[in-house]
């Protein structure tokens, strides 16, 4: 099932209260903080709109970033032009389980749930897998993901979120279906944009998110030739993980 379609132009809109530029230096501390030197190319995937990767590229990191989204990878691209980026980021429409590039990366990173995304455990596998072969020896490779007990602690629900744009305002209405034997959360997004009491757009998508365990993720990384340095919470590197906090932060990395 194709995602973020019709939905993509609504994203930013969605996430513009989101604090990208303390997210994006939570990360990169800690990748830096597990790093034998600070990383200079930076592989990202599932990079969307690339908000992230604007700001690392403003850092004067060398971002190489990749999508399955022609739609967000258009607004990527408008975003990086108006910034005067396009030395910095370089995108292409691509999976991440079949991606393959000739340069090598000295970190990668998967944020917004794109491991979620990887309901199979052979998607799984493959992304791990085709990270490690785009890394140097000691590249790290950090991503975030859902953290089994909290998700069975704090099941999920449905929401509303409303958002006020400048002559009209989005309506997004999530509904969560759990699926325990296999690990998944169905999310149905349903975005309605409004203009006073008149519909301008509909926009419906399905989404299949898998959330792990802390023995999941050990036997996947290391098969796939890496080792696991530290789980966090996701803007949280002090306390340690629980029940209570979905997102958690996890720090990989590849086996010399």
């Amino acid at each position: 099932m194709k995602t973020f379609i019709d939905y993509s132009k609504y994203y930013d809109s969605i996430y513009r209260g989101k604090d990208y530029k303390s997210e994006c230096d939570f990360v990169l501390k800690n990748v830096v903080k597990h790093s034998a030197k600070p990383p200079k190319k930076i592989l990202s995937l599932g990079c969307g709109t690339c908000t992230y990767e604007l700001l690392m590229a403003k850092k004067g990191i060398q971002i190489t970033g990749i999508d399955l989204s022609s739609e967000m990878l258009e607004i990527a691209s408008q975003k990086i032009k108006q910034a005067h980026l396009e030395s910095k980021i370089k995108i292409f429409q691509s999976n991440v389980q079949k991606f393959s590039f000739k340069e090598k990366f000295d970190s990668a990173l998967a944020m917004f749930n794109i491991a979620g995304y990887q309901v199979e455990n052979g998607n799984f596998e493959a992304m791990l897998n085709n990270v490690n072969n785009s890394l140097t020896p000691g590249g790290v490779f950090a991503f975030d993901c859902w953290y089994m007990p909290a998700v069975l602690n704090d099941k999920p629900t449905d929401r509303v979120k409303e958002i006020k744009l400048e002559n009209s305002r989005i309506i997004r209405i999530t509904k969560s279906k759990l699926d325990i034997n296999r690990n998944i959360i169905e999310i149905t997004f349903k975005v309605l944009e409004m203009k006073g009491r008149r519909l301008i757009s509909e926009t419906e998508e399905t989404h299949f998110m898998r959330y792990w365990s802390l023995p999941e993720l050990y036997c996947f990384l290391e098969k796939a030739e890496f080792e696991l340095v530290k789980v966090y919470n996701f803007m949280d590197d002090k306390s340690e993980i629980s029940e209570n906090n979905w997102d958690i932060f996890v720090v990989a990395r590849k086996k010399r």
